[in-house]
């Protein structure tokens, strides 16, 4: 990545935002398969189960205004970086399809990303953010601890044998009192 300015943190609004959102999303189930390239079955059922491949046709439906919010990280006109929340229930929101690319690794745009997903879904007035990620994901398991995030019974099924590889998490998003 060049040396310069910092990436920028906006909300995806056009077609070509959303598009963005998507190559980010399938640079992510590739760095999947080669994280779990000893166990390639559980990245494919795992994305199959949430019909990724439906998922990624209507992102802007599924992830945009009213039903959630996607947030892009722009550096030098690339997207290199994405996450999105949305709805579950009048107050709760889902954590969903947080990525760093290669090419923007170490600029602590996770933990960006994360805060400004959480700082609009408190604005959007959601009380309580969860998430699922995979077992192994240890560094970003870390980093939503350091947030405030705790592990959590499942919220929502997946296949039996894929309830072992991963892990539940939530916080919330209430100001302190």
């Amino acid at each position: 990545m060049q040396a310069g300015s910092a990436p920028i943190i906006r909300a995806a609004v056009t077609a070509a935002d959303y598009d963005a959102f998507g190559q980010v999303c399938r640079q992510y189930v590739n760095w999947c398969r080669a994280r779990y390239a000893d166990m390639g079955w559980f990245v494919e059922e795992a994305f199959g189960h949430q019909s990724l491949d439906a998922e990624l046709e209507v992102l802007a439906d599924k992830y945009g205004p009213p039903n959630g919010l996607t947030l892009i990280a722009v550096h030098h006109g690339e997207v290199v970086a994405s996450g999105a929340w949305r709805r579950t229930s009048e107050t709760v929101c889902e954590l969903k399809r947080l990525y760093v690319t290669d090419v923007a690794r170490g600029l602590g745009l996770g933990r960006r990303l994360s805060e400004a997903l959480m700082a609009s879904a408190r604005e959007a007035r959601f009380e309580t953010m969860q998430l699922d990620t995979a077992r192994r994901l240890v560094e970003a398991i870390a980093m939503y601890r350091s947030m405030g995030f705790a592990e959590i019974a499942p919220y929502h099924a997946y296949p039996e044998r894929l309830m072992p590889e991963l892990v539940f998490m939530e916080r919330s998003l209430r100001p302190p009192a």
